[in-house]
């Protein structure tokens, strides 16, 4: 090739210098290197990554030990420094004659070698993009974990990512969020949907975790849709649906406990002129059925009475219709048993990925020996059961412990019992019975108590989290249901105070509720309630269907 306006430098000289000929500039004010794994692999896959050198004067003086060294490193330390580690014979160098003598020079290169604002690191998007395009060139996943230092997980996400339409970018860049390339692969499912990407960034701005926020658009994409089929279902069989509960009817429920003999089945009741049903907005896959003609069936509401027209009043003017204290009403039960799951598999997919670490984080002895002294319940209940458990396996646990542990460091020794434990916790909020979607509520029994789950997430999120490093797995991101547990404060949905308007939830009835007891037990997958025992539950609040005031005179009779 015949460029004759390219000229070689007579003061820059590109050679392999084996590396016991190299050290470091004995001034380079770097106090740590910051030698990673990832950075490691990264420079063995790719070892033509060139230093800057200078010859060292004649006339330094020389410590014990130092009298083979040649150059000084002045541009690449952290690259020497794991060369090193990693044993190689030769790295690629810039010998630069021209910084000779330059000694102010040698500090001010530093500084603009490793100052952030003459350096601009790829966003999310474009690391994506990069990842994307180097596997459509031929690179495969493989050749990319090991020249960019990234994991399995990290690349299959980053392709995935840089799949993603502009459009999807525009929407994602334009949402305030400091997005990972694992947080722009979950994108991926909606690209081009506008509806959904919508929905996203309007939890996000709520300060949802994206990973919560595209699970929860997900459940309501997914609940839309059946309760989609539900109403063609139920129109099909020729029942009546509505928007919302007629003013004239009673629910096939109440009937049945204010009418001797009636059945409350809904398929007893398909020839009644007055069947119908509807959905709460917050439980769109349960029809609550009514009747509109409930004299058809031996219902006659009772005369008003004094005591309870003044009962009906005063309940009215003082707001009584809401539960009292923390008791969580109707609206927010249902959502709290929709959301706890939710933030449990999200926060065991996370652990999955925090278990494949080699090393522990220096929170972990502490919190497993403070944990093993104290015996929170879940612990004390699951602990020498946890290695059978399918949550094992999902966070790595080895099948032949005795053959992991041989050659263990004391820091993988912490990571297997901080393993065990989690898988403890894990279980007893989960998985151990139907009452684990109880965990979040302070009124209810669950396996796992309130305040010991609050003693894990707190770990998880304000222990564990400010020593993880983004680059190897960010922080665990805590749901709006898993942080009122860390706060000590009660679950008001997932829905911000202030925006409850904004998202349609409907609005607060002036005539008032009631707290009747109703006969409950354990509640089954589908939210229903056996006859098992009686307690008091409350009835739905005001932002639920209203209890109407023929309902509070019948009750009252």
């Amino acid at each position: 090739m015949d460029l004759p306006d390219i000229a070689q430098p007579e003061n820059l000289h590109l050679l392999h210098i084996p590396l016991k000929y190299l050290t470091h500039f004995p001034d380079n004010v770097r106090e740590d290197y910051g030698i990673t794994p990832a950075f490691c692999k990264s420079l063995l896959a790719k070892q033509q990554v060139v230093l800057t050198a200078i010859p060292i004067p004649d006339d330094h003086d020389r410590q014990d030990g130092e009298e083979a060294f040649l150059f000084w490193v002045i541009k690449g330390n952290r690259r020497l420094e794991a060369g090193r580690k990693l044993g190689l014979e030769t790295m690629l160098c810039l010998v630069d004659l021209t910084m000779i003598g330059d000694r102010a020079g040698l500090f001010i290169d530093q500084l603009v070698e490793n100052d952030g604002d003459f350096r601009l690191p790829l966003s999310a998007f474009e690391q994506a993009q990069a990842l994307f395009q180097a596997h459509q060139a031929g690179a495969s996943r493989t050749a990319l974990r090991r020249r960019t230092g990234r994991t399995r997980e990290q690349i299959t996400a980053g392709i995935k990512a840089g799949q993603i339409s502009e459009q999807t970018r525009r929407a994602a860049r334009a949402m305030d969020y400091a997005w990972t390339l694992d947080d722009v692969a979950l994108l991926a499912e909606f690209d081009g949907d506008e509806q959904a990407l919508a929905k996203i960034q309007q939890r996000i701005d709520w300060g949802h975790p994206v990973a919560y926020a595209v699970e929860s658009v997900r459940d309501e994409l997914a609940e839309q849709a059946a309760h989609t089929k539900l109403i063609a279902e139920l129109e099909q069989g020729g029942v009546r649906v509505t928007e919302s509960r007629p003013p004239e009817a009673l629910l096939l429920d109440s009937l049945a406990r204010l009418v001797d003999g009636f059945d409350p089945d809904p398929a007893q009741h398909a020839s009644c002129p007055g069947h119908g049903a509807f959905f709460y907005s917050y439980n769109k896959t349960q029809p609550e059925y009514f009747c509109t003609t409930p004299s058809e069936h031996g219902y006659a509401p009772p005369a008003p009475s004094t005591t309870t027209t003044a009962a009906v009043s005063a309940a009215s003017a003082s707001g009584s219709a809401k539960p009292s204290g923390d008791e969580p009403s109707r609206k927010i039960v249902i959502e709290g048993r929709n959301a706890w799951p939710r933030a449990g598999t999200l926060r065991q997919q996370w652990l999955a990925e925090f278990f494949q670490r080699k090393s522990a984080p220096k929170p972990v002895l502490a919190f497993v020996t403070q944990t093993l002294l104290d015996m929170p319940g879940p612990v004390r209940d699951f602990l020498t059961a946890a290695h059978r458990s399918p949550l094992y396996a999902e966070f790595g646990g080895p099948t032949d412990l005795d053959q992991a542990l041989r050659g263990a460091s004391a820091g993988q020794q912490a990571m297997m019992l901080l393993r065990l434990i989690a898988v403890a916790f894990e279980h007893q909020m989960t998985k151990a019975s139907q009452d684990c979607k109880n965990t979040w509520r302070p009124d209810k029994y669950s396996p796992c108590s309130r305040a010991d789950a609050a003693l894990w997430l707190r770990f998880l999120v304000t222990t564990l989290g400010p020593e993880l490093g983004a680059r190897t797995i960010q922080p665990y991101q805590s749901a709006p249901i898993e942080r009122a547990l860390i706060d000590g404060t009660p679950y008001r949905g997932d829905v911000p105070a202030d925006q409850t308007e904004v998202v349609g939830e409907e609005p607060a009835e002036t005539e008032p509720e009631t707290t009747e007891v109703v006969k409950i037990g354990r509640e089954d997958g589908d939210g229903h309630d056996d006859a098992s025992s009686e307690l008091s539950e409350p009835a739905p609040s005001p932002d639920d269907e209203p209890i109407l005031l023929h309902d509070l005179l019948a009750k009252s009779a």
